[in-house]
């Protein structure tokens, strides 16, 4: 296949992980990327990955959309897009995204968080608490 076979919304693919590769180690790219091998270690990218039927990740994902349709053991994080388990997909993980595709068939064990944004507003956002002048608490994460 070439790289034109896999372009889409996430512009083009500049990385690929093959069903026979095997990779230790975090991978950081800024196109789209997809792994159908093995991958033990984080992958980060500004555009969309995808984790192929074959493919598995040990670590957390981070893009603008993500796409499982193999086997995943770590945390989801969507900026942008929206988060996609193809009905092949095993997910053992938490996620965090805008909108979340969940297709008959797939598995998804951990908790999800979703909205428009991620980040506490500013009146619930944590606060120093004083309890005398000399001490000071941090909040508790």
């Amino acid at each position: 296949m070439s790289k034109k076979d896999f372009k889409g919304n996430g512009g083009e693919l500049s990385t690929f992980l093959g069903a026979d590769a095997e990779l230790v180690g975090n991978l950081v790219v800024k196109n789209s990327a997809r792994v159908d091998g093995k991958l033990k270690g984080a992958i980060k990218s500004e555009n969309t990955i995808t984790i192929g039927d074959s493919g598995t990740v040990e670590g957390d994902i981070t893009g603008a959309t993500i796409i499982v349709g193999g086997r995943v053991t770590g945390n989801l994080i969507a900026s942008a897009g929206r988060i996609v388990l193809e009905a092949s997909a095993v997910l053992t993980g938490n996620l965090r995204t805008v909108r979340l595709v969940i297709e008959e068939g797939a598995q998804f064990n951990g908790e999800s968080s979703m909205g428009e944004s991620h980040t506490p507003s500013p009146s619930y956002a944590p606060k120093k608490i004083v309890l005398d002048e000399k001490r000071v608490e941090e909040p508790k994460a």
